[in-house]
């Protein structure tokens, strides 16, 4: 039988940003997840962070670590106050479910926060994820809306500088504090989205 609640809910934008200690999930640890919702008028609802300890059985990939090793105020935001992986994933749980509709994920790019978000959801609450398994990448909706493409794998066209440019919103470096970040993904999200109308 289809829950027609779930299916009539509305979908609320879930900007998320993850700082990790490594590219991949599993070997490698997040350290600190961040994420902002929206309403379907780009109102933001709610935010939510939590750092989390690093797995036990985890390593620390070298080239990640030296980026860390020249961004100590980073480092300091991402790792201060830790909880056990599991907690942090039940809070973000939690969080999640205190949201008027359902959660679909977004981020520039999506894809390795998406990984590790994902993969952290269905290890320690061994349950399917209320975002489901896709989500929106604002990297490739820029490049949509700006009219840029692949440039044979040399370039992707299309960078959050010039998205900024475009829509007259303030040039500044991400704090790597996740809710900042995701916040930032998400100006450039809506503003995409207003861009796309007006043309």
């Amino acid at each position: 039988m289809t829950n027609t609640t779930q299916n009539e809910a509305p979908e609320i934008l879930v900007s998320i940003d993850g700082e990790f200690t490594g590219r991949i999930p599993g070997p490698n640890s997040m350290i600190s997840l961040g994420a902002v919702a929206y309403d379907s008028t780009s109102k933001e609802i709610s935010r939510f962070k939590v750092n989390l300890r690093e797995l036990p059985e985890s390593t620390r990939e070298d080239a990640t670590m030296k980026w860390w090793s020249e961004h100590h105020e980073a480092w300091k935001i991402a790792t201060e106050n830790p909880v056990e992986a599991g907690e942090g994933m039940s809070q973000f749980a939690r969080w999640l479910n205190t949201l008027p509709g359902r959660p679909k994920l977004m981020g520039w790019p999506l894809p390795v926060d998406f990984m590790f978000v994902y993969w952290y959801y269905v290890k320690f609450l061994n349950d399917d994820p209320p975002f489901g398994y896709d989500g929106i990448d604002i990297k490739t909706f820029a490049m949509s809306r700006l009219g840029t493409a692949t440039l044979s794998g040399i370039s992707t066209g299309v960078s959050r500088k010039m998205a900024r440019e475009v829509l007259n919103i303030p040039d500044s470096e991400f704090s790597h504090d996740p809710v900042d970040d995701a916040s930032e993904q998400a100006d450039l999200y809506f503003g995409l989205q207003k861009l796309g109308m007006s043309r």
